[in-house]
């Protein structure tokens, strides 16, 4: 009894000791959690927040934009994402985008940056409806998007320069009709909703000599963890950015053709080059280039400068190359001192910025003789496309040699080459690779290859490539070393073609030689590579073009210049050009319109206005955009005459628009007379300052009047213009807008400037119509595709097939298919089953319903779980899709209704198993074991798993018949099943089984047209080995 109470008391004891423990160790986790939670380092800072934000202005740009860097959070953080917020205030910062990151390798750098520049997201359709706050950051500063709230977005715009992008037709159609609340503000505005539209914001420029005018822009970065839990918000830091000087120019290049006496400049542009407006080169004194770097960006190198040249840029999109005459040189520039000058060249920004001058330039004396021989071009429209590109051809095709390799090496030849076996009798052979450069309509027949020993004119080999798979193998002659390197003399024949303008249809001509076309290419040893490479020169008709770039420019119907769309390399023969068709309108946001407590509210401009409301009136809430768009370019004989239509998107301001240009002169008029007046009464006549300032206004009235009075002229005398004026519905009226405008945004015009880029180039115009103007280019859609005319022979063929052999089966007609071991097995499959009084396994493998092979199996389900059913053997599915499990069970519950046993169906033993590929072969091996199955159906797709699976079928005895569409697999398959079902017999399982007319025809006619597939594969091949390629190319490649 007393030892009893004792065991009690030690129990009650230990029992106290181990919650004392408990307890303590609670505490002391506590201590060591809060410890860790308090996330501060020995500086007071968050150990989850990031460290060292800063935000500085982008150097030498355009004033709109700036770099936001911080040091990122160790890899330990498992940081997936840095989150960027932008604010007007450091209170109101919105998301702006996000800087990814790998959650395993982290961020090697010390640092990280974000470009703040160009345009952002503002406000589009996706936006939150009204203003959140971050996910997790309730009651912060931060903020996700920027709502679709139309007063939150108009006290926003005042930071920002805004511009709306549209869908045209609800530019066209859905705007409305608005006017600001400023009663002296008059203009016809088109009202916007959020939901049409995208805002884009770009950051405003700041003077740094003034804070008047200031605006700040604030940021933060938040690290997002992979358990997307946002962490520590950072300090906000603010900035502005400044509209600072542009970079100078890396290089500047002067060619003096001495023949014609012309200076030829060439010039690269900075890296920052969308705010340059226009360049001027300049003769500078001769000095050592250490004391020009000293002193370029200072007035003291300008002191002795000459102006010689100057034009415009356009953000880099015009020319960057000019030529000066003798003629123009300025005065006090002879020739002879202009060719052995020196020169430097300096941009201009949009604000008037000039940048430093470039380096000094040495002239390099040439001649005309040396210039690239002008581009022979023609503009394709791209055949066979919905109409959308044109091609832009300046050459024949271009073949080039891009690297050789031996496939043996002669006797004697000692080394990797012998040890590899790779060593026999007779010369090295070689293998070369080769590239072909073509349009898609070009036809290259026959490409002729010749190899010389350098120094030799007569070749050793030649390969006529009949058929272009970009390779050709040669044999070398005997004793020959690969490091006396090759000359490759290159030749092709082509078919000459005709594109039908209306169609689209190509037809080709009788083959030729290309005349006067010879590419040439030296072989050289690489002792890296241990082979033979092309060395940097490509020779056309003996002349090195590898130096020579082909840069095409373009100028749409209405654009006053050419502008750059690429610059190709000697390489390259032609260039396709995408021209979209006009599916959106862009306009800046000129203000924003919104009604709050019966007052409607405008900001504009910086400005802002309020008006009430008059009763019954109703305003929306919109964004304010220009209501006037172009109609057409209208062009007159005299170039300086020509402008652009303007008409208003509403019916009613466009009838109105020639009347208020005629009332505008009217008021210029009076103005005119009243500042006339005030210029008379003013003592000391036109010598009187304030006399000089009104006969300068006076001359800017009367000027816009005789440009009102021209635009009047041109409008009244448009067909164009007049009709559009004389539609009853807005809608009608829009869609004929729409019809002459958008045709005539999508002509260009294209020019190509070969050149070395060190100021030899030679420009090629496009061709001129009879009155002088460029002949202008517009892509065609064309309704059928020419290339796929015998696919849809082939396609008419098999459905004809199918039509017949199904008319066939369904007329009793016995169609012959040949027998399928597997399919015929699976009967006594399900016999032996029965009689063993053991179930079925049917896997399907890990496919989806996307999977071809997972179709068929399902179908071969519905014929294996009848037989089942007429038998009463249980059949188990275990599925890895879960939306596949659905889908069997109805096709198993069918087939037991079919045969009148529908009590013997049991949903759950067709059930989803898991979505994880080895975790689905334990799952299935497993009940394979437990259910000691006596037949097993593996049809489907199946990957790594299959050889698991049925191995384990193997030891549990049961008979298995498997299919599989996928190549890898059935190897494994046939070494460890009874049956197997190879590729296409696994499809054919259906039809061969059920003999439904609508399978079993489409069978037959898939047979017969493989059949005729392999009549002509065999065909193709013999008549490409006599060079007959004919019917080879009849057949398309996509």
């Amino acid at each position: 009894m007393e030892d009893t109470k004792l065991k009690k008391h030690r129990s009650k004891r230990m029992k106290l000791y181990i919650r004392v423990f408990g307890l303590m160790l609670v505490l002391a986790l506590a201590l060591a959690g809060c410890k860790v939670s308090t996330g501060k380092d020995q500086n007071g800072q968050s150990l989850d927040t990031v460290q060292g934000l800063f935000v500085r202005d982008i150097p030498n740009d355009g004033g709109d934009g700036l770099i936001i860097g911080w040091k990122p959070l160790p890899r330990e953080k498992r940081i997936q994402e840095y989150r960027i917020y932008r604010g007007l205030t450091p209170d109101s910062l919105f998301y702006l985008a996000s800087v990814a990151v790998n959650v395993k390798t982290g961020v090697a750098s010390d640092s990280m940056y974000y470009y703040d520049s160009g345009s952002s997201d503002f406000v589009d359709i996706n936006s939150p409806g009204k203003l959140k706050h971050e996910k997790q950051k309730k009651g912060s500063i931060l903020y996700r998007n920027i709502p679709r709230d139309m007063e939150l977005a108009a006290r926003l715009s005042e930071g920002y320069s805004l511009y709306s992008m549209m869908e045209s037709k609800d530019y066209y159609r859905r705007t409305k009709k608005a006017f600001s609340a400023d009663p002296e503000d008059k203009t016809v505005y088109s009202g916007v909703k959020f939901n049409q539209q995208t805002i884009y914001a770009s950051l405003k420029s700041s003077n740094p000599a003034s804070e008047e005018g200031r605006i700040l822009y604030y940021y933060t970065v938040v690290p997002v963890n992979e358990r997307n839990q946002y962490l520590g918000i950072a300090e906000p830091k603010c900035g502005f950015p400044v509209d600072d000087a542009p970079e100078a120019s890396p290089n500047l290049h002067c060619t003096a053709l001495q023949d014609s006496m012309t200076l030829r400049f060439e010039w690269e542009y900075p890296v920052n080059k969308s705010d340059l407006a226009f360049y001027q080169i300049m003769a500078v004194p001769e000095m050592p280039d250490s004391l020009w770097n000293r002193i370029k960006g200072t007035p003291q190198a300008m002191a002795n400068a000459l102006p010689v040249a100057q034009g415009p840029i356009g953000g880099g999109a015009l020319k960057n190359y000019v030529a000066v005459t003798k003629e123009k040189l300025p005065d006090g520039l002879s020739w002879e001192r202009a060719s052995t000058g020196r020169y430097a060249i300096q941009f201009y920004d949009y604000s008037n910025n000039p940048s430093p001058l470039s380096r000094q330039a040495s002239v390099v004396l040439s001649d005309s003789g040396k210039l690239p021989q002008a581009a022979q071009f023609v503009v394709e429209d791209k055949p066979n496309d919905k109409g959308d590109r044109l091609t832009v051809v300046w050459n024949e095709p271009i073949v080039f040699i891009t690297k050789t390799s031996a496939l043996r090496r002669e006797n004697g030849n000692k080394g990797l080459f012998a040890k590899l076996g790779l060593a026999g009798k007779g010369g090295t052979r070689l293998k070369i690779n080769y590239q072909l450069n073509k349009t898609d309509v070009q036809k290259v027949n026959n490409i002729y290859f010749e190899l010389l020993v350098p120094g030799s004119d007569k070749p050793f080999a030649r390969v006529n490539e009949f058929y272009q798979d970009n390779i050709i193998k040669v044999t070398l002659p005997s004793g020959y070393d690969l490091k006396n390197g090759l000359k490759v003399r290159i030749t092709m024949n082509t078919s000459p073609y005709k594109i039908n303008p209306k169609n689209g249809r190509i037809t080709y001509q009788k083959g030729r030689l290309v005349p006067e076309y010879v590419l040439e290419q030296n072989l050289v040893w690489d002792n890296q590579m241990m082979a033979l490479m092309p060395s940097s020169e490509l020779l056309r008709n003996g002349v090195d073009v590898s130096a020579v770039q082909n840069t095409v420019f373009r100028k749409t119907f209405s654009g006053p210049q050419f502008t750059l769309v690429k610059k190709n390399t000697s390489y390259d023969n032609s260039l396709d050009v995408t021209i979209p068709y006009v599916a959106n309108v862009g306009k800046p946001v000129l203000g924003f319109n919104f009604v709050k407590g019966g007052t409607l509210y405008t900001y504009m401009g910086g400005e802002r206005h309020t008006r009430k409301l008059k009763a019954g009136e109703k305003v929306q809430n919109l964004a304010l955009v220009e209501s006037q768009i172009d109609l057409k370019y209208a062009k007159q004989d005299d170039p300086k005459e020509s402008r652009t239509i303007r008409t208003s998107v509403f019916k009613d301001e466009a009838a109105g628009e020639l009347d208020k240009m005629r009332q505008d002169i009217k008021d210029n008029e009076a103005e005119i007379a009243t500042k006339q007046a005030e210029m008379k009464a003013l003592p000391g006549g036109e010598a009187n300052p304030q006399a000089q300032a009104l006969q300068q206004q006076i001359a800017s009235l009367t000027a816009k009047n005789e440009d009102l009075a021209k635009t009047i002229k041109i409008c009244e005398n448009d067909p164009d213009y007049k009709k559009s004026l004389t539609f009853r519905g807005n809608r009608g009226r829009m869609n004929f807008v729409a019809s002459i405008r958008e045709p005539l945004s999508r002509l260009q015009s294209y020019m190509i400037v070969k050149t070395n880029g060190r100021g030899l180039f030679t420009e090629a115009y496009p061709e001129k119509d009879a009155k002088g103007d460029y002949i202008y280019n517009l892509a065609v859609s064309n309704w059928f595709d020419w290339n796929k005319l015998v696919t849809l022979v082939t396609c008419i063929i098999f459905g004809v097939g199918v039509v017949v052999f199904v008319r066939l089966a369904k007329q009793g007609k016995d169609l012959y298919i040949r027998p399928i071991a597997g399919l015929q097995e699976i009967d006594n499959a399900i016999g032996r089953a029965t009689e063993m009084g053991r179930p079925m396994l049917y896997c399907m493998g890990n496919g989806g319903l996307s999977d071809v092979a997972t179709l068929a199996s399902l179908g071969i389900l519905g014929l294996v779980a009848r037989k089942a059913a007429e038998y009463d053997t249980k059949l188990i599915v275990p599925c890895y899709d879960y939306i596949v499990m659905p889908i069997a069970q109805e096709i198993v519950r069918e087939a037991h209704y079919a045969v009148g046993r529908p009590d013997s169906y049991d949903k759950n033993n067709i059930f989803y198993l898991t979505s994880v590929q080895f975790a689905y072969v334990a799952g299935v091996n497993g009940i394979m074991i437990r259910e000691r199955m006596a037949t097993n159906f593996f049809l489907g797709y199946f990957a790594a798993e299959a050889l698991l699976m049925t191995e384990t079928g193997n030891t549990v005895g049961a008979v298995q018949i498997a299919g599989s569409d996928a190549i890898t697999q059935i190897p494994f398959f046939i070494t460890t099943c009874d049956y197997t079902l190879i590729g296409e017999e696994l499809y054919a399982a259906s039809a061969y089984l059920n003999r439904e007319p609508m399978l079993l025809g489409t069978l037959k006619a898939q047979d017969y047209f493989k059949f005729l597939i392999l009549v002509f594969v065999i065909l193709g091949a013999v008549l490409a080995s006599f060079q007959v390629t004919g019917l080879m190319q009849m057949f398309p490649i996509k």
